[in-house]
């Protein structure tokens, strides 16, 4: 017999607002210290701005700037004879969102706007028209790739 603990993941509710998973994951991104009702007041507020602003349904909205956002490949390193080569692997979508809300939090908190729920309005509705900092990091590793695209045919 196995002496490993089985590993369950943990069940995410949707959200109570729109009733998806992708929303529930993105407030568990923005929630810190556990305060998970503070980040839904956050996320919604921003939301509710970003749909007025652009006179869209915020759930399409939020969706449309996961996909300008999210990768389609992943670096990885491998030793191969001595030196370090960087691989791209495909990745699957729920991988590629995980990248996407991770960026666009980390990239709201480093804007120069008054409070973080005017930084996440301002990146999201710069992710929506490709201008944020999330969309040149993800610009970026793609330049990455395209310079290692030699390396694909290596195995991980």
């Amino acid at each position: 017999m196995s002496r490993k603990k089985r590993y369950f993941k943990t069940v995410i509710l949707n959200d109570p607002k729109f009733g998806s998973y992708i929303i529930a994951k993105f407030i568990n991104y923005i929630m810190n210290n556990g305060k998970k009702n503070l980040a839904q007041k956050i996320f919604y507020y921003s939301i509710s701005i970003i749909s007025i602003r652009l006179n869209k349904n915020p759930f399409i909205l939020i969706k449309k700037i996961l996909y300008n956002v999210q990768p389609n490949f992943e670096i990885k390193k491998k030793k191969i004879g001595g030196s370090f080569y960087k691989i791209p692997i495909k990745i699957n979508l729920k991988r590629s969102l995980m990248f996407s809300m991770k960026w666009i939090v980390k990239n709201s908190k480093l804007r120069n706007e008054n409070g973080y729920k005017n930084k996440l309005v301002g990146e999201l509705i710069d992710s929506y028209y490709n201008n944020s900092l999330s969309t040149k990091q993800k610009d970026e590793l793609n330049k990455i790739i395209d310079q290692n695209k030699a390396y694909s045919n290596f195995k991980i």
